[in-house]
């Protein structure tokens, strides 16, 4: 578990793994800040924003990402595709972009998932 938190100190991670049981993983969930930000976080819409839109955003990463996944439980990276309105007043249609699942082992050998943007 120290590594787990020495990792989530270094990189930045946010620990969604609560959430991410509802969608049948069974190894700790990790998310980039970046991603976090991008996809889930709604940060200029205060006001017009409540947590259950947040969450629902969280859902949506998450459902793709397990439909990536496809069950698999060895060492893999894998892209998929999400759509989200992006993180700025301006937007208010989806657009498309690229996320990458990790599924590996961290230092301590326990396995961990980590949703990240490909260049991170």
């Amino acid at each position: 578990m120290q590594n787990i938190q020495q990792a989530l100190a270094k990189q930045s991670l946010r620990d969604v793994s609560s959430t991410a049981r509802l969608f049948n993983f069974s190894r700790p969930v990790f998310m980039t800040d970046a991603v976090w930000q991008d996809c889930v976080e709604m940060a200029e819409h205060v006001g017009q924003m409540d947590e259950l839109a947040v969450l629902q955003r969280l859902r949506h990463v998450l459902f793709m990402a397990s439909s990536a996944l496809h069950g698999r439980v060895k060492d893999l990276e894998c892209e998929f595709r999400i759509h989200r309105v992006p993180n700025h007043k301006q937007s208010r249609y989806p657009e498309a972009t690229t996320l990458m699942l990790v599924a590996a082992h961290d230092s301590g050998n326990q396995p961990v998932i980590t949703i990240k943007h490909p260049d991170e």
